[in-house]
């Protein structure tokens, strides 16, 4: 089958485009191992990413728990939104530093936000936690 000479060629552009439009939230390694800052900022981004997959069962506990049309759901809708609110703040506020700035610097960022996105974690397994169980009991 042959394809129209634009198809092509704009296929050809949009493979080109991705290809050199990395993420700016993905490092690049090319030669060897990645730096400490860069490892650290791919563990961090990885992290994020693993509790952004769970994002979608707090929108379904929070669903779930609408419907149960009584106060004693309340605080556990509140603190799904809560646990939302925090993981949308600190995506707001991350800002990895520039790739020219010292390498101990970026390091020391990244460890920060490591902490940082640790706590969200944590709310994030208590807030569900507490929801799946209000869940199994009503």
């Amino acid at each position: 089958m042959k394809f129209p000479s634009q198809i092509v060629l704009c296929g050809a552009a949009v493979a080109l485009c991705l290809a050199a439009c990395s993420s700016p939230n993905k490092p690049i390694s090319e030669n060897g191992p990645a730096s400490p800052a860069a490892a650290a900022e791919m563990a961090l981004l990885d992290r994020h990413d693993s509790l952004m997959t769970q994002t979608s069962q707090l929108y379904e506990f929070k669903s779930k728990l609408s419907g149960y049309h009584s106060q004693a759901a309340a605080p556990y809708i509140h603190g799904l939104l809560a646990a939302d609110a925090a993981m949308m703040d600190w995506m707001h506020h991350y800002k990895a530093p520039d790739t020219t700035a010292a390498p101990t610097s970026r390091l020391a960022y990244f460890q920060q936000q490591q902490q940082v996105l640790a706590g969200v974690s944590r709310q994030y397994r208590t807030t569900l936690d507490s929801a799946l169980q209000f869940t199994t009991q009503h």
